[in-house]
């Protein structure tokens, strides 16, 4: 199933998108489903994506494929799509309104979300709003948008807002679920770990041995409270801060490999390729342009 990423699924799925919103490459982007979503095009083949996005209904329908499973969205309903979910929208309502957000997997890092993080990855992707709970939300990504579209935005607002709307929906989802499970407990622990640890121990059974409990005990805690393996975090954690590095332009790719501890040069391509959807001289070229 192939991975894509955002100008990726604008081309394949939206023909009518705007020039402007198909090279709009913000790291959290917000759409209206009226405007955005309703020309797709049907049937949409299955595929994964580099980033997250988080479909909010508030008129109409739509049907979203995601994993095993299919959810069709009403009214003050939302869904959060995770990167690397096998998905795709299904149908989607004439009347169709309401919030369709981008936010690339660095945010998730950004918004630094605590114990809430691994309840974040651990949540269930479908959840109905109450009334004022769905009220709220969307006078907040109604800010968000117009914070994203002024003139001189900053970014840090953006993200903060974002954090509000994700804590809302986890709070949501998580008022009749019960305490932090012990796999739960592990996996947080484990990312914990992975962001001291990551430049220099890139295997499985390092952080294994920190937690005192077996390499497959750990991996099967990670994927069932994440849905990715422990390897997966280690790599995406590692890569996202390569690309911090790649932002000063006066390091070159192949110093950075080394910094950040990779056997080779090429071997740091392949894997920052596999988990961003670039190359790192695309990413550092893409970078500079959008900014």
């Amino acid at each position: 199933i192939k991975i894509i990423n955002n100008y990726e699924y604008k081309k394949l799925f939206l023909p009518d998108v705007t020039e402007h919103n198909l090279f709009n490459e913000s790291k959290i982007q917000v759409y209206r489903i009226e405007n955005y979503l309703r020309s797709i095009l049907m049937p949409v083949i299955p595929y994964r994506t580099t980033f997250n996005f988080l479909i909010f209904v508030t008129k109409g329908t739509l049907t979203q494929h995601l994993e095993s499973g299919s959810y069709t969205l009403a009214e003050n309903q939302v869904i959060n799509v995770k990167q690397g979910n096998i998905t795709a929208t299904l149908a989607i309502s004439d009347d169709a309104e309401g919030f369709f957000i981008v936010y690339e997997n660095e945010i998730v890092t950004d918004i630094e979300l605590g114990i809430n993080d691994i309840r974040f990855f651990n949540s269930h992707p479908f959840t109905p709003l109450s009334e004022h709970v769905s009220v709220w939300i969307q006078k907040m990504l109604e800010l968000l948008d117009e914070e994203l579209f002024t003139e001189g935005k900053v970014m840090e607002i953006c993200v903060s807002m974002l954090q509000c709307v994700l804590l809302k929906i986890i709070k949501t989802d998580y008022e009749v679920k019960a305490p932090m499970s012990r796999q739960l407990d592990i996996a947080f622990r484990f990312r914990e770990f992975v962001q001291k640890f990551h430049t220099d121990h890139k295997n499985v059974l390092f952080y294994a041995n920190l937690l005192h409990i077996s390499e497959n005990y750990l991996n099967k805690c990670v994927k069932e409270a994440t849905n990715k393996p422990p390897k997966q975090w280690i790599n995406e954690i590692s890569i996202l801060h390569s690309q911090i590095l790649l932002q000063d332009a006066t390091r070159d790719i192949a110093g950075i490999a080394f910094e950040m501890k990779y056997k080779s040069p090429s071997y740091f391509t392949r894997l920052f390729k596999k988990v961003t959807g670039y190359s790192p001289s695309d990413y550092r070229k893409h970078k500079f342009l959008s900014d």
